[in-house]
């Protein structure tokens, strides 16, 4: 029974849906909420600027974006569910698409700045699903990646199911480099979420 529990909340973080991906999708804002916070301030978005949130769930974190400064705002999910609760919180001003980030469905150099928050564990570790990001970047263009660092997601039994890539600082730079980042253009470091939760930024500049 746990087992199964446990595979079937591990399906959901991949791809909510229905009754029940919609209401994980509104726990998970209120989960992340310091997680996007500080992934939000080390973006910096400026106005003017066109931003993507790739793995955009219910629209939170581009709302948020869209409080700070005046972007041109647009979100991807592969979840039909998600993208349209983003769609309906963020509104007729916001491109917002079902996709896959690795059928990314819009031309090169078309943004400033991404958000990849919580998605990095459903992509394939050798780079190739991340490429497409770098490609959709202008020169200069940034993106800022959140994930939960794998010491404290090891111990989580959802993780187990095999649906879950998980990162050090080491994996997680790697990821970048393989998508086409210089590592020299990557930063990453370690933070604080909870007394027993330790998560990652990662900065990569195109």
């Amino acid at each position: 029974m746990a087992a199964r529990m446990a595979a079937a909340f591990a399906g959901q973080l991949a791809r909510p849906r229905g009754i029940a991906g919609r209401l994980l999708g509104r726990a998970m804002d209120l989960a992340n909420r310091r997680p996007t916070r500080l992934a939000i301030d080390l973006l910096a978005p400026r106005a003017g600027e066109r931003v993507i949130d790739i793995g955009c769930g219910t629209g939170a974190a581009l709302a948020a974006v869209r409080r700070r400064a005046d972007v041109d705002a647009a979100g991807i999910d592969p979840s039909p569910v998600m993208a349209a609760m983003a769609a309906t919180r963020l509104g007729v001003g916001a491109d917002i698409r079902c996709a896959e980030l690795a059928a990314m469905p819009f031309p090169p150099a078309s943004f400033d700045a991404a958000l990849l928050l919580n998605m990095l564990y459903f992509c394939d570790p050798d780079g190739r699903d991340l490429a497409p990001l770098h490609r959709i970047l202008r020169p200069g263009g940034r993106a800022v990646a959140y994930v939960t660092h794998r010491d404290t997601m090891r111990d989580w039994s959802f993780t187990r199911v095999g649906l879950h890539q998980l990162y050090d600082e080491a994996a997680l730079e790697r990821i970048f480099t393989r998508a086409g980042f210089a590592q020299d253009r990557i930063t990453i470091a370690r933070v604080s979420i909870t007394r027993s939760i330790t998560g990652l930024l990662a900065q990569a500049v195109r």
